[in-house]
């Protein structure tokens, strides 16, 4: 690459950069930020976000207050209470999409909470227990003191709250679906397949000459 078409692509990325500060300093700009913001904040699809990072947070606040800590049992009932309340949140879109939502509406949000909520499971573990656990062992901490017990109980907790929302979610979200596709028109899986039946059967019948 010469010396030329170096300077012709920082003149290039310079233009767009320029472009970009100007359209940031305009007032349209930030009315469609604020637009777009205010209305992810007024969805039901903020709960979902909201419930698992507040999950998450519960953890973390119960290993920091723990660390010195000898562990007791109504510390970790505390944590995973607030673990599982926090999972409550995060259900709300699932179990209640909303009057006005769609079949779409209600498997957006059930898809959502799924893949948020295992995230937050696997967080609390590759980010948290896994990486704790081992500067644990590479300073050689005592298994016996309370850092350990702090690591284990805050990964456990919103594991456990996790678990249970999914299994909620599971069994919730099916007869929810299934009430707005019928509320959308949408057959549900039972005519689909009564209607798949039919089929069969006048295909079975039919005698040719």
């Amino acid at each position: 690459m010469d010396i030329g078409d170096t300077l012709g692509r920082l003149m290039f990325d310079g233009v767009r950069i320029k472009r970009r500060l100007r359209e940031i300093t305009q007032v349209w700009f930030w009315e469609d930020m604020f637009d777009a913001v205010s209305d992810y904040i007024r969805s039901r699809s903020v709960w979902v976000v909201v419930g698992n990072a507040a999950t998450f947070l519960s953890a973390l606040a119960g290993l920091a207050y723990y660390w010195s800590r000898p562990f007791s049992f109504t510390g970790y009932a505390v944590v995973q209470l607030a673990c599982l309340a926090c999972q409550a949140v995060a259900l709300i879109p699932v179990v209640w999409p909303g009057g006005a939502a769609t079949h779409r509406d209600a498997c957006d949000f059930s898809d959502l909470h799924q893949s948020l909520t295992v995230a937050t499971v696997c967080g609390s573990w590759v980010f948290g227990a896994y990486p704790g656990a081992a500067l644990l062992v590479f300073f050689d901490v005592d298994a016996n003191s309370p850092p350990w017990a702090a690591v284990f109980f805050s990964a456990t907790a919103p594991t456990i709250a996790c678990v249970a929302s999914l299994i909620t979610a599971t069994a919730v979200s099916d007869k929810v679906n299934q009430h707005h596709g019928e509320a959308s028109g949408l057959p549900s899986v039972s005519d689909r397949v009564d209607d798949g039946d039919s089929a069969v059967t006048d295909t079975g019948g039919f005698d040719s000459d």
